[in-house]
C-alpha cells in the first residue's frame, strides 16, 4: 500500500476538477468526518484573514471592510444553494445554527398559539434532537422510519394532526445515504400550516437542496470549504425569534469573516463541476454495493438508489466496527463506524436502529463516504482489503 499521506495520482482518476483540484490523501474514505480544504479555498482563507479581521458590525473602515467581505461571501453562498441572499445566514457551526432556527422558530410558533411538540425523524441527527430537546416545556415526537432509513409519511401526517411548532426532516441521512421524500413532507407540512427544518449535512455539493423546505442547513466543510463555518437559509415567509437578532447576515456570535469567505471561493469553484463529481462517486459506490452484497453475512444498507452519490453503510455480523476500522487503518484504508453524528465508535448507531437493521450485540457497521477527487484505486483497495479484514474479525 502506498503512503497514506501521500495524494493520490489525477492519472487514477477522470479529470473533472480544473488545476488546482482536490488533492485527497490515498485510501481516504471518510468524508463525512471532513475532507481537504479545496487549495482555492486556503488561498481565499489566508487573503480575507488580511482583509477581514475587524467586526463587520462596525461603522469605522476596517469594520465596513469586514462586512463587505462578508456580505460578498454570503451572496455567493446564496447563489451557489440557489436561494436570496436576504435569506441567508451564517455562523460558527451546524450545531449552532440550527439550534437558532429551532429555538426561534419554536419561540415564534408558540406566541402565535401552536402547541408546544415538535416533530423529528427517528433518524435526525443528534445536533438536529439536542437542538429540539433544548426547547422549553417542549414534547419531542418521534416519526418512524422504513427499513431504508425513509421516513413514513403516514405516520407524519396522523401526527400533525394534533398540531405542532415545527417539523424537522433532513434532505438526506449522512450515514446510509437514503434520500428523504422532503417534497411530499414539505407539501404535507404547508397543508398543515406547519413550518419544516431540513438539514442538509452531506447534501450540498453533492446533490441539490431543491427548495422543499421552510429552514435549511448546510455546512460548508461539504463542499470543500473549511470548518469554522455554516449556513441557515430561513424562507422569507417564516416567522422565527432568534436569541440574538441576525446582525448583519449571521447568527451567533462574532463570525469568521474568513472561514465565510473561504466557503463562498470553494461554492463558485465546485458550482460548476460537482455533478460530474457526483456521478463518479455514484459508480465508484455501485461497485462497493454489489462487491460486497456477495460477502458472507454483510448486508448493504439504505436505499440502493434514491441514495446521497458518496455515501454507503455496511452491517457485518459478528464482528466489532471499531476492530475493523482499526485494521483497516493498519492498510491505510479509512473508514468509520458507529453514529455518523459521533467520531466515538463506541457509540451505537441510533440510525440503524431506527431502521430495525441492526443489534449492536451481535454485528457491527462501516462507512464509507468519499471525498472529492477520490480515485478508483482507493475503491480497488478497500474491495481487496475489505472483505478479508471483516472475515478475520470473526475470529
Amino acid at each position: 500500500m502506498s503512503d497514506p499521506q501521500a495524494p493520490a495520482s489525477a492519472a487514477e482518476t477522470r479529470k473533472i476538477w480544473p488545476d488546482p483540484g482536490p488533492a485527497p490523501l490515498a485510501g481516504y474514505l471518510d468524508a463525512v468526518a471532513g475532507q481537504p480544504v479545496l487549495p482555492i479555498a486556503t488561498q481565499a482563507l489566508v487573503a480575507a484573514l488580511e482583509q477581514g479581521w475587524s467586526d463587520p458590525a462596525r461603522l469605522h473602515h476596517h469594520g465596513r471592510r469586514a462586512g463587505l467581505v462578508l456580505d460578498t461571501a454570503r451572496t455567493a453562498i446564496a447563489s451557489f444553494l440557489g436561494v436570496p441572499v436576504a435569506s441567508c445566514f451564517v455562523g460558527s457551526s451546524g450545531s449552532d445554527v440550527l439550534r437558532a432556527a429551532v429555538m426561534g422558530l419554536y419561540q415564534a410558533r408558540l406566541s402565535a398559539g401552536a402547541p408546544a411538540r415538535i416533530l423529528v425523524g427517528a433518524t435526525e441527527s443528534m445536533a438536529v434532537t439536542f437542538a429540539t430537546r433544548a426547547c422549553p416545556g417542549v414534547e419531542t415526537i418521534t416519526i418512524p422510519v422504513d427499513a431504508f432509513g425513509r421516513i413514513d409519511t403516514e405516520a407524519l401526517s396522523a401526527a400533525m394532526s394534533d398540531g405542532a411548532a415545527l417539523v424537522c426532516v433532513q434532505q438526506a441521512n449522512a450515514e446510509v445515504g437514503t434520500v428523504q421524500p422532503v417534497p411530499e413532507v414539505h407539501a404535507l407540512c404547508r397543508q398543515a400550516g406547519i413550518p419544516m427544518v431540513s438539514e442538509a449535512t452531506q447534501v450540498a455539493g453533492h446533490r441539490s437542496v431543491g427548495d422543499a423546505w421552510d429552514v435549511l442547513v448546510a455546512v460548508p466543510r461539504d463542499w470543500g470549504g473549511p470548518p469554522g463555518s455554516a449556513v441557515l437559509v430561513v424562507s422569507p415567509d417564516v416567522r422565527w425569534r432568534p436569541d440574538e437578532a441576525p446582525d448583519r447576515g449571521w447568527v451567533g456570535g462574532f463570525p469568521d469573516v474568513a472561514a465565510v469567505a473561504a466557503a463562498a471561493t470553494a461554492a463558485e469553484y465546485v458550482e460548476p463541476h460537482w455533478e460530474a463529481q457526483a456521478a463518479h462517486h455514484t459508480a465508484m459506490i455501485d461497485r462497493i454495493r454489489t462487491a460486497a452484497e456477495t460477502w458472507p453475512g454483510v448486508q448493504v444498507v439504505g436505499d440502493p438508489v434514491d441514495r446521497l452519490p458518496h455515501i454507503v453503510t455496511l452491517v457485518a455480523d459478528g464482528v466489532v466496527g471499531e476492530i475493523v476500522v482499526t485494521e483497516l487503518d493498519k492498510q491505510s484504508i479509512a473508514v468509520a463506524s458507529g453514529s455518523a453524528c459521533t467520531a466515538d465508535t463506541r457509540m451505537p448507531s441510533h440510525v440503524l436502529e431506527a431502521m430495525g437493521v441492526f443489534d449492536p450485540t451481535k454485528s457491527g457497521s462501516l462507512r464509507v463516504s468519499l471525498p472529492y477527487g477520490c480515485t478508483d484505486a482507493s475503491i480497488d483497495v478497500f474491495l481487496h482489503e475489505a472483505p478479508l479484514i471483516i472475515a478475520a474479525a470473526r475470529g
